[in-house]
């Protein structure tokens, strides 16, 4: 991509993009240019009335309008180069740290663009920069996470040297040192945010088993048949909750095997713009990894015991022991949901009550040893186990 692009685009255009969505930056990028123009000057001063406002034109029912506006807009205050560079390069997404693209020749791939800087004076991501010790522990994770199959690929990491923004949040820039440009190249995914949310994942993949309920829904038959097909999808529904639920659990638990808990899944874990989740599959990913904990074995428990992952969060008031339990907690939360995924109910609640009577003995390498059986229970189910739970109807024909 086109380094004096990118150079413009991080410091003036994505910021704003951060703060307001990609729709309403691009609103008011033509809002400000229509009202500078002369021809809308001289339109402003021919009408009766006093009333002054911007009839921008709406993307969804004038995209072509819209778009041509835009690109005028672009052109008038970056210059022409810059707005060609701007419509060849699909903007996918912007978050508070990074912009995503399209990569130019391959749809399957995406590049992340992120602004960094060593200044000791940034401890904390903040919009528009990064640490680069933060990026470089995200860069680390997701090639590990990717190789495992838990994220998207990460194929390659360019770096080069840049001038330093000329203003931060509004200010002139505090900090003298120049920044880095950072871009990863890595597999381009649809996340659940994408495709409508779990509940609309699972609901087509339901109507494509023949339970949508205007195509297959038996109203010419018999009040017997009509309520065997609502049971049956209900049936299905459960599963295919249960599944997601189960892939979940895997998810995390595999993630803990690196050495990760992703601490930016929202509660419940369930964050749909940062997973990833096919429902025939039932594979789950994470993507995403600027907000996460990560643990060293070696700083926490004693070598010979079998959580070869265990290891050090990087929370500073957490005794190395402390620590420790945190992650176990995590795993252990993960292994109570994958219980009861596949119907052990009973059992997830006996699991849970005894790792908080091992816990709270303080007994650090038993309540690993419980935890690490915990896994392996988890690491044998199949989403075979869940439809043999939920799905009654497949018991009744045998």
């Amino acid at each position: 991509m086109d380094r004096e692009f990118l150079k413009t685009f991080t410091e003036d255009i994505a910021p704003q993009m951060a703060y307001m969505g990609i729709p309403m930056t691009e609103a008011e990028m033509v809002r400000n240019y229509m009202e500078g123009s002369d021809k809308y000057v001289e339109y402003l001063e021919g009408r009766d009335d006093d009333a002054y406002f911007v009839d921008v034109p709406d993307k969804a029912s004038e995209p072509k309008r819209f778009m041509k506006m835009r690109d005028r807009a672009l052109q008038s205050k970056y210059g022409r180069r810059f707005a060609d560079q701007y419509i060849q390069n699909k903007l996918l997404g912007q978050g508070g740290t990074g912009s995503v693209f399209e990569k130019p020749g391959d749809p399957s791939r995406v590049l992340k663009v992120q602004r960094l800087t060593e200044d000791p004076m940034y401890e904390e991501p903040e919009v528009g920069i990064q640490p680069k010790f933060v990026v470089d522990k995200e860069i680390d994770i997701q090639a590990r996470a990717g190789e495992a199959g838990l994220s998207p690929r990460l194929h390659s990491v360019e770096s080069y040297p840049i001038p330093k923004r000329k203003y931060h949040q509004g200010y002139p820039n505090p900090s003298k040192q120049d920044e880095i440009m950072n871009i990863m190249e890595m597999d381009r995914v649809s996340t659940v945010e994408d495709e409508g949310g779990f509940d609309d994942i699972i609901s087509r993949k339901v109507k494509n088993f023949g339970f949508d309920i205007m195509k297959d829904y038996p109203y010419k038959g018999t009040q017997e048949q009509k309520n065997e097909f609502i049971d049956r999808k209900s049936q299905i529904t459960r599963s295919e909750n249960a599944k997601k639920a189960l892939a979940l659990s895997k998810l995390h638990l595999g993630l803990a095997d690196q050495g990760v808990i992703h601490t930016d899944l929202g509660y419940g874990g369930e964050r749909p713009d940062h997973l990833v989740y096919d429902p025939y599959s039932n594979k789950m990913q994470a993507i995403d990894f600027n907000q996460v904990q990560t643990f060293k074995h070696s700083n926490n428990l004693h070598k010979h015991t079998r959580n070869q992952n265990l290891l050090s969060e990087e929370l500073q008031e957490y005794s190395p022991k402390a620590q420790a339990m945190h992650f176990l907690d995590h795993k252990s939360k993960s292994i109570f949901n994958g219980m009861m995924a596949v119907g052990q109910t009973e059992e997830a609640h006996l699991y849970n009550d005894l790792y908080k009577e091992i816990r709270a003995k303080g007994d650090l390498i038993a309540t690993e040893d419980l935890v690490n059986q915990g896994q392996e229970i988890i690491n044998k189910h199949t989403m075979k186990d869940v439809d043999n739970f939920h799905l009654k109807f497949l018991k009744k024909r045998k």
